[in-house]
């Protein structure tokens, strides 16, 4: 299996996915800043200040396959599409953000659908979990369009309001894949 930091670059057009490096500081900073999406995600505490984002950069991006998301022509980080090893060494979970000034265009279905891609071709995983709080019907719909199936239902945590949530809990394999 690829180690988590041989990760090439992924072209899924109009967009192109690299590892993201210490000069998208500012950017992670201003994207995971923004309550609205902190308070979708598990693993983001709010407030988010450069401290969040050198450990994401270095304690994250070491030990999981993630990449940001730019747009072709414009190296700037608009985001972040990642697969975290599970237990099992044939599973991972699939994890996104998106800049706000982004969302509805359809970038987070082409850059999960390039990185779910790479998992099971490259990686070789046969399985893929994901799972989106309830209160987000939009990341729902994003892993409906890969093919995700719902699984069940439970309570999960969210780092950035420090309570629970009710959370959608999905899973993938190779042949269910859009």
């Amino acid at each position: 299996m690829t180690r988590p930091f041989d990760r090439p670059v992924l072209h899924a057009p109009p967009l192109i996915l690299r590892r993201p490096e210490p000069r998208d500081s500012d950017a992670i900073v201003r994207i995971c800043g923004d309550a609205e999406i902190a308070r979708r995600l598990a693993r983001v505490p709010h407030p988010y200040g450069a401290t969040d984002a050198a450990f994401f950069l270095d304690h994250v991006v070491p030990h999981e396959w993630v990449w940001a998301i730019t747009l072709d022509g414009d190296d700037t980080l608009i985001g972040v599409v990642g697969l975290t090893p599970g237990d099992d060494p044939a599973s991972a979970e699939l994890g996104y953000w998106l800049a706000r000034e982004h969302w509805g265009r359809g970038i987070m279905p082409r850059s999960a659908g390039a990185v779910v891609g790479y998992g099971f071709d490259t990686l070789g995983l046969s399985t893929i979990t994901s799972g989106y709080f309830e209160a987000n019907p939009a990341s729902g719909r994003v892993l409906a369009k890969l093919g995700f199936v719902e699984t069940g239902r439970q309570m999960g945590d969210c780092l950035a309001t420090g309570a629970p949530v009710s959370t959608v809990r999905l899973v993938l394999q190779p042949a269910g894949f859009a």
